[in-house]
């Protein structure tokens, strides 16, 4: 009968051991997948700054080549910058709020 409780009880340390190792294997994996998650989140958002960017950027050539251009380039370059400085004006109004 000892000899029974004994095995059991050297099974179940057993059991516990490789539950323990696997437990901290997969806290390690974890780990490495946060950080390899923070780090993409990082490069989505340069990414997205990046967009931004050239967005801003094409936005201003087209408006600067607009401007040099025809009469009715001129007239939607002006109607651009309009509609940009209502924007700015609405932010501000919503800013003193």
């Amino acid at each position: 009968m000892d000899n029974q409780y004994s095995k059991l009880i050297s099974d179940f340390e057993s059991n516990l051991r490789n539950l323990i190792e696997k437990y901290k294997i997969l806290k390690a994996e974890n780990i490495d997948l946060k950080a390899n998650l923070e780090r993409k989140n990082e490069e989505l958002m340069l990414a997205h700054k990046e967009i931004l960017d050239w967005r801003n950027n094409y936005s201003n050539l087209e408006t600067a080549a607009s401007l040099s251009g025809s009469l009715d380039e001129k007239e939607k370059a002006k109607q651009h910058i309009n509609k940009i400085v209502r924007e700015i004006d609405k932010c501000l109004t919503l800013l003193n709020e």
